[in-house]
């Protein structure tokens, strides 16, 4: 296939992802995804681009779709920086970088070792009796990072355990709100949205992901949320997401869960297919392995993989029948 001299020109600078100012017109950006020259946020598209969200560029660029408020969509790049590295500057830190000094085994396959938890006597040099106490309800956040009966070994090994029988690994699940996180920061970067309620940050509509519809409002607050690992980790923000369910899935549940009666059986839709997360979360999974324990900020691996579409809802019933409802809510307080 031959092109213009000018689409040379573009295919040139997409392929080096640098920004195109043609003819006196408002600077363009372009990236090169499966043979197709884009433009990408904050320039829009008048309909869905026929590529998958998400997906990688030509030049190794991760790109999501996403669809304003007026109906436009856009390509925002949600680009992750490889946290296996020694430094990853990240949110204006060095936060993404696993803690190999602790959990050696995380750091090499992205799931932990019990053996390994089990011998785990501090995390960042503080001990895990401190970490526990700090992160209970009412001491360093009023809801906690974790419930009064739960301690951070147990949730560790809790949570790893649902993890593999999902058949994931913890950097998978920490992708999908890594890219969330960048979305809402391309939005801000190119001060594209408005101030809503509630400090909320309003433009997208809802972005594209595995298929699935995922709409959010993100809220920024003033204050600033300190992490019970002495690891520096700072949040003042946080983002409600919310997936569409899709045809069949409400049936799905009614048929596999009609034990549980029309309260009970929509709660259990509320834990699958929306949540609340910070922007520390995703940084705690990559870390160390931690969704939070059985509080109301807790990013749920079953949660995660239902609303981003790595897991449909039959897997996640093939991974645990009939349990989907327990599994969502009950304690991790036994073995430690």
């Amino acid at each position: 296939m031959r092109f213009s001299p000018r689409t040379n020109l573009l295919l040139m600078l997409a392929t080096a992802g640098l920004v195109a100012s043609l003819g006196g017109q408002e600077p363009l950006q372009l990236v090169m995804i499966r043979g197709q020259l884009l433009t990408v946020y904050p320039q829009t598209l008048g309909q869905v681009p026929d590529i998958p969200s998400p997906c990688r560029a030509d030049n190794g660029t991760e790109w999501v779709t996403a669809r304003s408020r007026d109906g436009r969509y856009a390509l925002v790049e949600v680009t992750v920086p490889d946290w296996n590295r020694e430094e990853v500057k990240y949110f204006g830190a060095n936060i993404l970088t696993v803690d190999k000094a602790d959990f050696p085994s995380l750091a090499r396959t992205g799931l932990h070792d019990e053996e390994e938890l089990t011998r785990t006597q501090t995390i960042n040099g503080r001990p895990l009796a401190e970490i526990t106490e700090l992160a209970r309800p009412g001491r360093l956040s009023n809801s906690g990072f974790l419930a009064e009966d739960e301690d951070i070994i147990s949730v560790l090994k809790g949570d790893d355990r649902l993890v593999r029988k999902l058949g994931l690994t913890h950097p998978q699940l920490a992708k999908p709100l890594l890219h969330l996180w960048n979305i809402i920061q391309q939005e801000q970067k190119h001060a594209r949205g408005v101030w809503g309620k509630g400090h909320a940050w309003v433009h997208f509509d809802h972005f594209l992901y595995n298929g699935k519809k995922i709409s959010y409002e993100a809220h920024f607050t003033k204050g600033g949320q300190k992490s019970p690992f002495a690891d520096g980790v700072e949040g003042a923000a946080h983002v409600f997401l919310k997936r569409e369910m899709e045809p069949g899935e409400a049936e799905f549940l009614a048929d596999h869960y009609s034990r549980l009666g029309a309260d009970k059986l929509e709660a259990l839709k509320d834990l699958l297919f929306s949540q609340t997360s910070g922007e520390l979360e995703p940084f705690y999974i990559v870390r160390y392995g931690f969704y939070e324990g059985h509080t109301a900020w807790r990013v749920d691996p079953l949660a995660i993989a239902s609303i981003f579409g790595l897991r449909s809802l039959e897997e996640l019933e093939k991974a645990f029948p009939g349990q989907l409802d327990q599994v969502l809510t009950v304690h991790f307080n036994g073995d430690k």
